[in-house]
């Protein structure tokens, strides 16, 4: 493996470019490639051979690469702001000068005892001069200093500080850098930063996705000259700089950066393995060396951190791990062996879980929330390279992952990323030769008809992100990045977007036709939705083999009668069989979902009308193509007592989750308690209790098919079927999910996979 405590400085020349350019942008503020100023010509020292002509002075402000921590401290204010700066100098879409800068910015509580200064200049030299020759940098003078306050024990490098999400405050979009190697005398040697500063607005208590404005909050402008390094600052080696920050001219406040990493972010990846599974493993480099998790990243510009947590973990009782594991039982798992200890606020960790599974579910899974956001995915060992997925798997065709370890350290590494809020490249440029582009498209990208090489896959896998990935990891701001964070996907466009940024195909040659159960649902009522796109054109055209949410190709918008839009994102992400493949003349893809609930909240809220869209969505060569069509459905008002309980049970996120899941999450122990009560909704006490004569609620059709099991509720939640043979106390004698006979009649009207 490389020295992961160094970013590799071959990181450019290593980098996968991607294609094309991305077809849509995100909808968050994002730094992009700028140049140095007039006045800088490469930051770089000067040759011994050449010096400047007096008045002339050499300005040696060493804006080196790597990660900063800045700190601000506004004028007469008791809040102050600190946070990170990324300096990228490699960025291979930096233009000429491979430069993009990027920062975040926390609110500080207010600081009691003001910090110690930076050294001040020795005798007559300036800042720049006396930074050279820095005095108390060395650990043994900082402890012996006379009028120093004693430091506190262990004595630890700074590294990539990291905040807590509440506190996220803004972005910073740098526009310009100004770093002159010379200036004339007596002007002084400054580093100049302008940056857009985008104010965050937190997302509301229970929600995860905040907001940015479109425009920016305000442009300011620091002036920063070079410094000594106070300790612990000294320790790391590299610049500080302290100076003023301007917003039009105005001085508002003192500001410190302070180089404390060659990375740009810093994580933790924690590896959990399930008895009879076989985690990924390092693989030859071609050099000499290996690589692993923390290699990929590291060449990205992160320093990941791996940990090979717990071995042999203990199959679920009910589990057949050598099958296709549910999206319920697989949740349960990694909610169960999770270390409890984490904090997402200290870390930004990721939970992998490897279990066996077998040939044919799909190599990995990722699960937008596990307790919050983004914490873990699952990679599956016995799952493989089937011929059905691609014919040009080459040497791994129909192998398990286990035994191709180069393919299966990739698609790990692919489900790694998707908990850091990455999208497949076929969905945002062209399918290629990186880590997020599905398996099956990188075998066709490898040994399609354009190369001809049978064999390239799996030995000519490149195990790196290509360049737009790495610009999104490296300069989208935190909250978008960190696990916790955003729910997955929400910075990229969705739904319907306006005819500028997407090209429709016309109905006659690729249509696209949404159908559901029913027009008509009871408030709490998930709506059974079905939607099959067909190439109605006499070619053959490219694109998705697969159009389920899950997928990621296919979105589903919900319109209330006022106009808002609440997405309903997926849940689980199970999307590396899917690719852009040819779909011939007639032939249809099908998919199907149950509209109820997702991270964003619930689709329906309230009665009344309201507008479903399904829109599916791809990059033909850096252009947004795609299909769409909705259907118009109405939201009942409750009429009785009956329905407005029911739709109080099931209105609740556990259920949601359950929902989600496809039912059997019997770990969600609010949902299996509400869904219990709702079984006796219908019963004839129940309805006697009413009083009204209402018939039974019609949310319950809805739920045929997911109702709780009444055994597996008795073994698994005795809690709530003690004393009572089984059922819940006052349930009647008969089945608890009234309507199941009901529910192998909808899934095969809708066509939903059990």
């Amino acid at each position: 493996m490389c020295n992961c405590s160094e970013h590799e400085s071959t990181s450019l020349s290593k980098m996968t470019a991607a294609s094309v350019a991305p077809a849509m942008r995100p909808q968050v503020p994002l730094s992009r490639q700028i140049s140095f100023g007039d006045e800088e010509s490469g930051d770089q020292s000067a040759s011994t051979d050449l010096q400047p002509i007096p008045p002339f002075r050499l300005c040696k402000l060493d804006f080196r690469e790597g990660c900063y921590q800045i700190n601000f401290r506004p004028t007469a204010s008791l809040v102050s702001f600190e946070g990170t700066l990324r300096v990228d100098r490699t960025a291979p879409d930096g233009g000429a000068d491979h430069l993009i800068v990027s920062g975040d910015l926390y609110s500080r509580l207010p600081v009691i005892k003001p910090p110690i200064p930076p050294v001040p200049p020795v005798g007559n030299k300036d800042a720049d001069e006396a930074a050279a020759d820095s005095s108390l940098t060395s650990l043994a003078a900082s402890l012996s200093a006379v009028d120093e306050p004693a430091i506190p024990f262990p004595i630890r490098r700074p590294r990539i500080p990291i905040f807590p999400r509440a506190r996220y405050h803004s972005y910073l979009r740098v526009t310009s850098v100004s770093a002159p190697v010379a200036v004339p005398f007596p002007k002084k040697c400054e580093l100049t930063i302008v940056a857009e500063q985008f104010n965050y607005m937190q997302p509301p208590a229970g929600q995860f996705k905040g907001t940015f404005p479109a425009t920016p909050s305000r442009t300011v402008t620091m002036k920063l000259s070079k410094v000594p390094a106070p300790f612990p600052f000294s320790l790391t080696g590299g610049p500080f700089y302290q100076g003023r920050l301007f917003e039009g001219g105005v001085d508002k406040g003192s500001i410190t950066l302070a180089w404390v990493s060659k990375f740009f972010r810093r994580a933790t990846l924690e590896i959990d393995t399930l008895v009879g599974a076989v985690r990924p493993a390092p693989v030859p480099d071609g050099a000499g060396g290996t690589e692993f998790f923390d290699t990929v990243f590291a060449r990205t510009g992160w320093q990941l951190t791996v940990v090979q947590d717990q071995t042999n973990v203990p199959v679920p009782s009910g589990v057949v791990p050598t099958n296709c594991w549910s999206s319920a039982d697989l949740h349960a798992l990694m909610t169960a062996v999770r270390n409890p200890a984490t904090n997402l606020d200290t870390e930004w960790h990721v939970h992998m879980i490897v279990v066996p599974a077998k040939l044919g579910c799909s190599r990995g899974i990722m699960y937008d929330t596990i307790g919050v956001p983004r914490e873990g995915c699952a990679s599956f060992s016995d799952d493989g390279y089937p011929v059905s997925d691609s014919s040009n798997f080459g040497l791994a065709a129909n192998k398990k992952q286990r035994d191709v370890p180069r393919a299966f350290l990739r698609s790990a590494t692919h489900e790694l990323t998707h908990t850091l809020n990455q999208i497949h490249q076929e969905q945002e440029t062209a399918a290629d030769n990186s880590i997020m582009t599905t398996t099956p498209s990188v075998a066709d990208v490898l040994g399609g008809p354009a190369t001809g090489e049978p064999g390239v896959f799996p030995d000519q896998i490149k195990l790196a992100h290509n360049t737009n990935v790495r610009h999104h990891l490296n300069h989208m701001p935190d909250p978008v990045i960190r696990p916790g964070g955003w729910p997955f996907a929400s910075w990229f466009p969705t739904g319907a977007p306006q005819a500028a940024d997407r090209h429709d195909f016309e109905p006659s040659e690729l249509g696209l036709t949404v159908t559901a159960a029913t027009d008509r649902v009871a408030l709490g009522q998930p709506l059974d939705l079905t939607w099959t796109m067909t190439n109605n054109s006499g070619v053959s055209l490219r694109a998705p083999n697969d159009v389920s949410i899950e997928a990621l190709f296919a979105s589903i918008t919900v319109t209330d009668g006022e106009g808002h839009e609440r997405p309903v994102r997926p849940f689980v992400i199970l999307c590396e069989h899917a690719k852009l493949a040819e779909i011939a003349p007639g032939q249809s893809v099908t998919a199907s979902a149950k509209v109820f609930w997702s991270t964003a909240g619930f689709a329906f809220e309230k009665p009344g009308r309201y507008r479903v869209d399904v829109a599916v969505s791809w990059s033909a060569q850096g252009v947004m193509v795609g299909v769409q069509s909705g259907i118009d459905v109405f939201v009942d008002y409750p009429t009785s007592s009956s329905d407005n309980h029911s739709a109080n049970l099931v209105l609740h996120p556990e259920v949601g989750k359950w929902v989600a899941l496809g039912g059997e999450a019997y770990h969600l122990g609010e949902a299996c308690r509400r869904l219990q009560a709702l079984s006796q909704t219908a019963s004839p006490a129940a309805m006697a209790d009413t009083g009204d004569g209402a018939p039974a609620p019609r949310v319950i059709d809805g739920f045929a098919d997911l109702m709780p099991d009444r055994a597996k509720l008795a073994r698994l939640r005795p809690e709530l079927t003690a004393d009572t043979g089984g059922r819940a106390r006052g349930a009647p004698s008969r089945a608890v999910a009234p309507g199941r006979k009901r529910a192998a009649k909808a899934k095969k009207r809708t066509g939903r996979k059990g």
